[in-house]
C-alpha cells in the first residue's frame, strides 16, 4: 500500500508532468551562451528544467516503492549502446562545452522516454502514473494555440513577440527569415511559437495523424463531455490543417499525407470495422476539400514551392546538395566516432578555417546523415536498431503512421536532433507510440 507521502509524490509527478507537455512547445529559454546561430546556442528551457525536477521526483519515488525484477530488454540495449557512442563522441569535439550541453539534452530525452515508457504502465499493485490519453490532450492543447497563432502569423504577415514565450521577430523584409518568394512579393511562412516553419509543421503534421486516428475510432457518443470531446477534437484538427498548410513546409506536407495513407491501411490490416473505416473516409473526404479551398486562393504560392522555379527555392535544393556534400566529406574523414555530437557546424566552420558568414554554415538536413557525422557509425547503427525495435515492441494502430512521418522529417531535416525542442519532442512521440 501506498503511504501518504508516497501518494503526494505520486500526484506531485502527475500533474507535474502534464504542465511539462503543456510548456515543451514554448521556447520560453535563458540563454547562457548567446550564438549568432542558434546550432550553437547554449540555454536553459523553463521546461527542460521542470523535466529533471520530475525525473528526481520519480526516482525518489521508485526507490520508495518495491522493486520488480526483469530482465533488460534490447531496446534498451540499443539505447544504451547509442548514448555510448554519443559520449564517446564528446572526447573529440572541437567544441566541449557544447557537446556537453547536447549530451545532457540526449540524457533528458531518454530521461522523457523512460518516464513515458514507466510512468504509462499499470503494475498489478498500482496504476499508471500518467493516462496516455491525457498526455496527448494536453499537448494538442497547446499546439492549438500555436496553430491559430501560425494562422494569425500568415494572414496579418507578421509576427507576435513576447520573450516570456520565446516568441521571435519575424517579417518577409527580414533576411533570414523563412519566405515563399514569388511575383506578388516575400510571403512570410507560419513559425507558430517554434524557431521555424519546417518544426511547427513537422509537429502539426504528426499531430495530425493522431487526432484523425482518435476522431475515426470514436463510437456513439453518450454523454455531452464525449460530444464536447469530440468537437474540441475535430476544431483542432481543421484549425490544424489550416496551419499546416500556412507552414508551406514540404517535408510536413509529405509526412501528414503519407502518414494518412499508413494510418488507413493499418485499420484495414488490423480488420476495424466498416464503421471506422467510413468515418475515416469521410475525415479524408473534407481534409482534401479543405486543403484545395484553402489552397486555392494561394495557387501561386504552392506552385512556388512544388516545382521550386523561383529564386529562393532554386537556392534552398542547391544548399541542401551541398549540404550533403559537406556532410559526406565529415563522415569520411570521421566514420568512427564522429565530429562531436551538437559540433557539426562548428566542424564545418573549423573545417573552413570560419572564411564564410555564420549564415553560410548549417547541420546537413538528414537526421540519419547528421548523426553518423556527429557522432560516428556506431550510433547510427544503434539508433537504426533502436527504432526498429520499438516499432516491434508497440502494437498501437497508429504507431506505424506516426514512425513513417518522423522517418520523413528525420529525412528531410535537422531539427530532430539539432535543435533541444526537437530532440525532446522525438523521445516523446516514440514513448508514446
Amino acid at each position: 500500500m501506498e503511504t501518504k507521502s508516497l501518494k503526494l509524490l505520486r500526484k506531485i509527478v502527475e500533474y507535474s508532468f502534464y504542465l511539462f507537455i503543456f510548456l515543451l512547445p514554448w521556447q520560453t529559454k535563458i540563454i547562457l551562451r548567446p550564438d549568432a546561430a542558434n546550432f550553437n546556442e547554449i540555454s536553459l528551457y523553463l521546461s527542460h528544467l521542470l523535466l529533471l525536477l520530475i525525473l528526481a521526483i520519480f526516482f525518489v519515488y521508485k526507490l520508495r516503492r518495491p522493486a520488480t525484477t526483469g530482465k533488460i530488454s534490447w531496446l534498451w540495449l540499443s539505447l544504451v549502446g547509442l548514448e555510448i557512442f554519443i559520449l564517446i563522441s564528446f572526447f573529440v569535439a572541437p567544441d566541449q562545452i557544447l557537446s556537453f550541453y547536447h549530451y545532457v539534452l540526449f540524457l533528458t530525452g531518454i530521461g522523457l522516454f523512460y518516464l513515458l515508457r514507466e510512468g504509462t504502465i499499470a503494475f498489478s499493485y498500482e496504476e499508471a502514473f500518467f493516462a496516455k490519453a491525457k498526455i496527448i490532450g494536453v499537448f494538442l492543447l497547446s499546439i492549438f494555440g500555436q496553430a491559430i497563432l501560425g494562422i494569425y502569423q500568415f494572414l496579418c504577415q507578421s509576427t507576435l513577440v513576447s520573450k516570456y514565450l520565446g516568441l521571435a521577430q519575424h517579417y518577409a523584409a527580414q533576411p533570414g527569415s523563412a519566405v515563399i518568394e514569388t511575383a506578388s512579393g516575400r510571403w512570410l511562412r507560419a513559425y507558430g511559437g517554434m524557431d521555424h516553419p519546417n518544426i511547427f509543421g513537422g509537429v502539426l503534421a504528426i499531430s495530425l495523424i493522431v487526432v484523425a486516428y482518435i476522431l475515426a475510432k470514436k463510437k456513439v457518443l453518450r454523454s455531452p463531455a464525449e460530444v464536447l470531446e469530440s468537437l474540441g477534437l475535430f476544431l483542432f484538427y481543421f484549425v490544424g490543417l489550416f496551419a499546416l498548410f500556412f507552414t508551406f513546409s514540404r517535408a510536413a506536407w509529405l509526412a501528414y499525407g503519407l502518414g494518412l495513407f499508413v494510418l488507413l491501411i493499418s485499420l484495414i490490416i488490423k480488420k476495424y470495422d466498416r464503421w471506422v473505416i467510413g468515418r475515416y473516409f469521410v475525415l479524408l473526404f473534407f481534409s482534401v476539400v479543405t486543403v484545395f479551398l484553402v489552397a486555392f486562393p494561394y495557387s501561386s504560392l504552392v506552385l512556388a514551392r512544388t516545382t521550386a522555379d523561383t529564386r529562393l527555392e532554386q537556392k534552398s535544393i542547391d544548399e541542401r546538395q551541398e549540404d550533403i556534400k559537406q556532410a559526406a566529406a565529415l563522415i569520411q574523414d570521421n566514420w568512427l566516432f564522429g565530429v562531436g555530437i551538437g559540433n557539426y557546424v562548428t566542424a564545418l566552420e573549423v573545417q573552413d578555417n570560419y572564411r564564410q558568414s555564420i549564415w553560410n554554415y548549417q547541420p546537413v538536413h538528414n537526421v540519419f546523415l547528421l548523426l553518423f557525422a556527429e557522432s560516428g557509425i556506431g550510433a547510427l547503427i544503434f539508433f537504426g536498431l533502436f527504432l526498429v525495435l520499438l516499432k516491434k515492441d508497440r502494437l498501437a494502430v497508429f504507431s506505424g503512421a506516426v514512425m513513417i512521418a518522423l522517418i520523413i522529417l528525420m529525412l528531410f531535416d535537422h531539427w530532430l536532433l539539432s535543435l533541444p525542442f526537437g530532440l525532446l519532442f522525438l523521445f516523446l512521440v516514440l514513448g508514446l507510440i
